[in-house]
């Protein structure tokens, strides 16, 4: 289905343009688009894929994705039943869902990769993709978000009074939205015309089977020693969060004092000394979002040491698979991006949302953020731009405006996340894939309307 869609998206954008005389900012847009695709997307985040590539190695030697996978994995086979119990696939899943709950970002995206790549092992149709790997990315685009964290960040910089206001409703409308997109894959992959159709082999050729997974490595138990430093360590970082969040002033005062012993200078210039939330939330809120990733890592590396694994060879091997993988998504993230823009910049975008306005207004569906809601299926950085928009036109502190940020934080850019999650494994027959992830979007921005009003209006 992307197929006709990108089609359909690329002779569009040139016939309107062709019609309005917006030729060069299309042409811009091609020439552009594609240059940042590879400079401004796929490199930055190469960094990030790589590096997490290469931790996810060290979760899995060290048997921690093992643990992880029996300990959710009753939960996750009611929606993954396809997935053998306590496959390592059911904990990189859960790890991916984390990490998007907490908004961690692009740092999510390697540990999506690395379920995906997993769940490609479990695929007999090689270039089909499976009900399994289609129901991840219906999670991954409809995520429950519990700290839309860059949203709130884009609020407090453009001045908004209360930024945090919009994470109960982000909430429930990305748990109710993830709800429908899981009932909605799951009705979708039983209608005929999205049946699973292997591609036909060529002559001679041998059937494609499906790959089996080597049981990971046996490991002596942990001695009792080792779990007292993982279990003190995780203590102390609970400990270091609930003090923050009771009395930051002491902590600061404290950390304070050790910056200026290791580096001689007092603290300036830092974000983490220069103001404390009022609200205890929002304290807790800002420790997540800037302790998660960081934390993670720590424990990860510290856990594989104590298991026996030799970290930093280990973590070196897992880095080289994400150099692959990068260079395997690059082609489709340049197609999606191109066609992306084309369809902004012809003008072809707008001539659809005004040809939507009336249905909408007759639904009491508020015009104002129509544009932002078509969008962010379809560029992430074009939605923040939406945003913006929006913003400086209806007011940081405006209803419009929240609406449009719950948004921005509640749903997912399925497009993108489709050509990065498919195309990284090599499926070209998506299947209910894009119908799942634009009905979940869908849930989302009607959700985050109708909660707005309600907890906000």
């Amino acid at each position: 289905m992307l197929n006709y869609i990108w089609l359909g998206m690329v002779v569009v954008s040139v016939a309107v343009a062709l019609a309005t005389g917006t030729l060069e900012p299309v042409t811009k847009a091609v020439l552009g688009r594609s240059q940042a695709a590879v400079m401004d997307v796929m490199l930055p985040m190469a960094g990030m894929i790589t590096l997490w590539m290469g931790i996810m190695r060290l979760v899995e030697t060290s048997g921690l994705i093992g643990i992880i996978a029996r300990g959710l994995g009753p939960l996750l086979r009611l929606v993954f039943p396809e997935v053998p119990k306590g496959h390592p696939a059911l904990g990189s899943i859960a790890m991916n869902m984390g990490a998007n709950m907490l908004g961690a970002g692009n740092a999510a995206t390697p540990m999506g990769l690395r379920a995906m790549e997993q769940l490609s092992e479990l695929n007999p149709n090689p270039g089909v993709a499976s009900n399994a790997m289609v129901m991840l990315l219906a999670l991954n685009t409809s995520g429950i978000t519990l700290i839309p964290a860059s949203t709130i960040a884009l609020m407090q910089a453009r001045g908004a009074d209360h930024p945090t206001d919009i994470i109960a409703p982000a909430i429930l409308a990305s748990s109710l939205a993830t709800i429908c997109a899981v009932m909605i894959c799951m009705i979708l992959q039983r209608f005929q015309v999205f049946r699973v159709v292997p591609f036909p082999l060529e002559q001679d050729a041998a059937p494609l089977l499906p790959k089996e997974t080597a049981p990971p490595e046996s490991r002596p138990a942990m001695p009792w020693w080792k779990k007292l430093i993982i279990g003190g360590s995780i203590a102390g970082f609970l400990a270091m969060m609930i003090w923050y969040v009771a009395a930051p002033q002491s902590l600061m005062e404290l950390q304070a004092k050790v910056y200026m012993k290791v580096n001689g200078k007092p603290p300036s210039g830092l974000d983490w000394f220069s103001a404390v939330p009022a609200a205890a939330y929002q304290r807790l809120m800002k420790f997540v979002s800037v302790a998660a990733i960081p934390g993670a890592m720590g424990f990860f590396v510290l856990y594989a040491a104590l298991a026996g694994v030799r970290v930093f060879e280990e973590l070196v091997e897992g880095a080289r698979e994400g150099v692959a993988v990068t260079l395997r998504v690059i082609p489709y993230v340049v197609a999606m991006l191109v066609a992306v823009g084309m369809f902004t910049e012809s003008g072809a975008l707008g001539l659809l949302g005004r040809a939507l306005q009336p249905l909408l207004s007759w639904l009491y569906f508020p015009v104002e953020v129509l544009p932002i809601s078509i969008v962010r299926s379809l560029s992430g950085g074009a939605s923040t731009g939406m945003l913006a928009g929006i913003a400086d036109e209806h007011g940081i502190n405006s209803l419009f405006t929240k609406i449009a940020a719950t948004i921005n934080g509640s749903s997912e850019t399925t497009f993108y996340v489709a050509a990065v999650y498919f195309g990284a494994v090599g499926i070209k027959r998506m299947r209910h894939a894009i119908p799942t992830g634009l009905l979940a979007d869908a849930c989302a921005v009607i959700l985050s309307v109708i909660f707005c009003r309600l907890l906000l209006g």
